[in-house]
C-alpha cells in the first residue's frame, strides 16, 4: 500500500509514500490501544532532557523522567536500548505527540503480583524468610516480597526483652503464619511455633534423678498459668 504524495513531480513522474501509510496505520493502533486501556510495546532511544524518547511502532514516543519508574531515576541513558511496556497518557495528533508512562505499567503488574502473593499466604503454613528489622515489640520478617510482624511473645517460648535476644536483622529463619489480613496489608507470624515446646523435650533434657540448677522465677510461673501472684515472705 502506498500514499500518492504528488500525481507529477515536475518530470511526469507519480511520486508515492509507503512512510506515510505505516506511520498512519501505527498512530491508528496506538490510539486504539489507548482506548482499550491497553498497554503498547517499545524501546528506549535516546536520553533527553526531562525524560527519555522511545520508539513505539515506529512513532516517536517521550515518557517524563518522574514516569519511567516507581523510584527516582538518576541515569535516564540506562533505559536507552531497553525494551519496555508503556501505558499511553496523551495523546496530541495535531501535533503528532505521545506521552506514555512506564510508571503505571509498573504500579499494576505490582498490584496483581501482591494479590497472587497474598492470595498463596496460607493460615498454619510454615514458609521461610528473613529478618528485615527489629522493633521493642517484634521483629519484621519477609516472606517473599511481604514483610510480617512476629510480636515479640511468638518470638520464643521464654521470656523475651528484646528481639535481638532472639535473632538478627539479614538472619534466615522459618515462620508459621498466624493471620492474613490483605486488606489492611498485615501478616502476623510466629517463629516459636517452628520451635519445640519447652514440655515436650523437657523429659530428655531433665531426666527424672537428675540434679540441675535453676532459679527461682515464680511471679514467671504463675502468670504463664494465669494464677494469682502473691510476694513470697522467705
Amino acid at each position: 500500500e502506498v500514499e500518492v504524495v504528488k500525481v507529477n513531480d515536475g518530470e511526469g513522474n507519480v511520486l508515492l509514500s509507503q512512510k506515510n501509510i505505516i506511520n498512519r496505520k501505527a498512530w491508528d493502533a496506538i490510539c486504539a490501544k489507548e482506548e482499550a486501556g491497553e498497554f503498547v510495546e517499545a524501546v528506549g532511544k535516546e536520553a533527553v532532557k526531562g525524560g527519555l524518547l522511545a520508539d513505539v511502532m515506529g512513532v516517536r514516543t517521550f515518557i517524563p523522567a518522574s514516569q519511567l519508574s516507581l523510584r527516582y531515576v538518576e541515569k535516564i541513558e540506562e533505559f536507552v536500548g531497553q525494551t519496555m511496556n508503556l501505558k499511553i497518557i496523551e495523546i496530541d495528533k495535531a501535533k503528532k505527540r505521545i506521552v506514555a508512562s512506564r510508571k503505571q505499567v509498573l504500579v499494576v503488574e505490582e498490584a496483581a503480583r501482591k494479590k497472587e502473593l497474598w492470595n498463596n499466604f496460607e493460615i498454619g503454613s510454615v514458609v521461610k524468610g528473613t529478618v528485615r528489622r527489629l522493633a521493642d515489640f517484634g521483629a519484621f520478617v519477609d516472606i517473599g516480597g511481604v514483610d510480617g510482624l512476629v510480636h515479640v511473645t511468638d518470638l520464643s517460648w521464654g521470656r523475651v526483652k528484646h528481639p535481638s535476644d532472639v535473632v538478627a536483622v539479614g538472619q534466615e529463619i522459618e515462620v508459621k503464619i498466624l493471620n492474613v489480613d490483605p486488606e489492611r496489608e498485615r501478616i502476623s507470624l510466629s517463629y516459636k511455633q517452628t520451635q519445640p515446646r519447652p514440655w515436650t523435650v523437657a523429659g530428655e533434657k531433665y531426666p527424672v534423678g537428675s540434679v540441675v540448677e535453676g532459679k527461682v522465677v515464680y511471679r514467671q510461673v504463675a502468670e504463664a498459668w494465669g494464677l494469682p501472684y502473691e510476694p513470697l515472705a522467705l
